[in-house]
């Protein structure tokens, strides 16, 4: 239970700069009284400032702040929730914010939205419109919970029934719900890439062992090309070095004449100069009869004799002469023959050596192709790793599989949970169970105040009024004075079934100029029993401008505007303590 103990303002409205202080749980019974614009309702808008930030009435925030001080606004609320005390401080100009929890100042660090999220959800318990429609029944801009659009009548109770919890998880269920949509969405994406994966890597391996073949076949093909153009080669080679050996053999038989022509020309040498030196002692003798260096005559015998001599050497000179010249064209044409074989030979040893590079070449070639076959054929360690990849792939995609199947019965769950968390589900249910007591008090509170219809909410919190001839009525077929014992009822069975749920159970209740309005002499009458018959734990405050019923209250508070500022001075009421 919440009690609130003591609320004080200063420059809040048209009170000035010393604070204006309300004890809230000393009386059961309060009446705040006054002339219109003297300051009665502030306490609303400072009670509602000082939990939620915002006054009651419909007033912008600067202008909550005195016009004349202009500055230094500040409202403070002392309360006790369980063992807990707290102290709440308000300010505008400058602006403050702080939540007090056993005299230590609660961590400012977040935004001032989650520090009043925090106020709300974990310590007040409620939110504005909750405590609005269970503390508080004013009759200006306050909403009756019967002009509400179902939608807000509907979080109210589900707000007193502390069924709350469920639309929040709702909410959080449907980021859950559209996490797991997502999820699985990716999750589809993820398999159907890694089944496409999956056949492309198939399809690869299937293509790396057709194109492994393909090479083996390809460089089988080669080999046996090169090969062949070898085996040709060698073939020519080998014939070329058969003709080689031939031309050697035939070269053999040449091989002399150059030795013999170079015998022969040194031997014709010698001979022309014999033939040289006899056909000039032949002039000699021929010619002269004197010797030319002893200048004796030279006999004719034996001249003729030396004639007949050198004639006879001429001629034997002449045919030997004869004789080599056809020995030294026998051996040119012998010589010639050599070197054209020679030629020959030599052609054939650099085309033979070509054949052998050629040879070289092509074996090279067969021994790098069967090498690569060889890789090819016994290229294990590739095909395995690509084996491998496949099966991590199809172990990954098995896995994705797995949890796609996980994530699925996930998502069912949450919509299962979602069809029980749905405003038709679970909390339609538990409001079930409440309506016939929240219809039995409304009929109680209703009947107390002289007001006998049949009243009834269903779980849409739709109104069913029957009365009369038990003819059936709308909310808006009743005058305001009927209308007002309505709404006053549905306040009450509020704040009695938020303490029986012990949701929302606080000590304060506040009615704003209820009894100046629609209310009739018997309704004031019944209300006013209504209200002392409360429990000793609730403190009533009752907002008039009314004279004369003071006796009825425990306790007057007495609203007056002196120079532009609001006072408040309070009285104790000796008839209503002895009554």
């Amino acid at each position: 239970m919440i009690v609130f103990k003591t609320l004080r303002w200063r420059n809040f409205l048209s009170t000035g700069n010393t604070f204006t202080e309300f004890n809230l749980n000393e009386a059961k019974t309060n009446l705040i009284v006054g002339a219109n614009g003297a300051g009665k309702s502030t306490i609303l808008d400072a009670l509602t400032f000082s939990l939620f930030g915002k006054p009651f009435r419909k007033i912008n925030k600067p202008m909550l702040v005195n016009s004349v001080n202009g500055s230094d606004l500040v409202t403070e609320i002392e309360f006790q929730s369980g063992k807990n005390e707290y102290k709440i401080i308000r300010g505008i100009k400058p602006g403050i914010f702080e939540v007090w929890q056993n005299n230590i100042l609660l961590d400012q660090s977040s935004s001032t939205l989650d520090y009043q999220n925090y106020l709300e959800n974990n310590i007040l318990k409620m939110n504005y419109k909750s405590f609005t429609q269970i503390v508080v029944l004013g009759s200006s801009t306050f909403v009756p919970f019967m002009r509400l659009p179902l939608a807000s009548r509907r979080e109210i109770i589900e707000d007193i029934l502390d069924i709350q919890i469920f639309s929040i998880m709702n909410i959080n269920l449907k980021e859950k719900l559209k996490f797991s949509n997502d999820d699985i969405k990716d999750r589809d994406y993820q398999i159907d890439l890694l089944e496409e994966k999956v056949t492309m890597q198939k399809n690869f391996i299937v293509n790396l062992d057709l194109q492994n073949q393909n090479d083996i076949q390809e460089k089988n093909n080669k080999v046996i090309h090169f090969t062949k153009i070898e085996k040709e080669v060698v073939d020519k080679l080998e014939q070329l070095n058969q003709d080689r050996e031939t031309i050697s053999e035939e070269m053999k038989q040449f091989s002399t004449a150059t030795a013999k022509l170079k015998k022969l020309g040194n031997l014709r040498g010698k001979i022309q100069q014999k033939f040289s030196a006899h056909k000039k002692e032949h002039q000699f003798f021929t010619e002269n009869t004197t010797c030319p260096t002893c200048t004796q005559d030279i006999n004719e015998e034996l001249r003729d004799t030396k004639v007949s001599e050198i004639i006879n050497s001429i001629k034997e000179l002449t045919q030997g002469m004869e004789e080599m010249e056809a020995a030294i064209k026998f051996e040119e044409e012998r010589e010639s023959n050599f070197n054209e074989l020679s030629q020959k030979w030599s052609s054939l040893f650099n085309e033979m050596q070509i054949q052998q590079f050629q040879i070289s070449s092509y074996q090279s070639q067969i021994q790098d192709l069967q090498q690569e076959i060889s890789q090819l054929q016994n290229n294990n360690a590739n095909r395995n790793e690509e084996d491998s990849k496949l099966q991590k792939l199809k172990q990954s995609l098995n896995e994705s599989k797995q949890q796609m199947i996980a994530v699925k019965e996930e998502r069912d769950c949450l919509v299962a949970a979602g069809q029980l968390l749905k405003d038709n589900g679970i909390k339609t249910r538990i409001i079930k169970r409440y309506l016939p007591v929240m219809n039995k008090l409304i009929n109680d509170y209703l009947q107390n105040m002289d007001f006998y219809v049949n009243f009834m909410l269903n779980e849409n919190f739709e109104e069913t009024i029957k009365s009369r001839y038990r003819d059936s009525f709308s909310y808006e077929s009743f005058s305001e004075g009927e209308k007002a014992r309505i709404d006053i009822a549905l306040l009450l069975t509020w704040r009695a079934i938020a303490k029986l749920k012990n949701s929302v159970d606080t000590n304060l209740l506040i009615l704003d100029e209820i009894f100046d309005g629609s209310l009739d002499q018997s309704g004031t009458s019944e209300l006013g029993w209504i209200l002392k018959n409360f429990d000793d734990n609730t403190n009533v405050f009752v907002i008039s401008h009314k004279e004369g019923m003071e006796e009825k209250f425990e306790k007057t508070w007495k609203c007056e505007k002196i120079k532009n500022f609001s006072i408040v001075q309070e009285t104790v009421n000796e008839v209503a303590q002895e009554g």
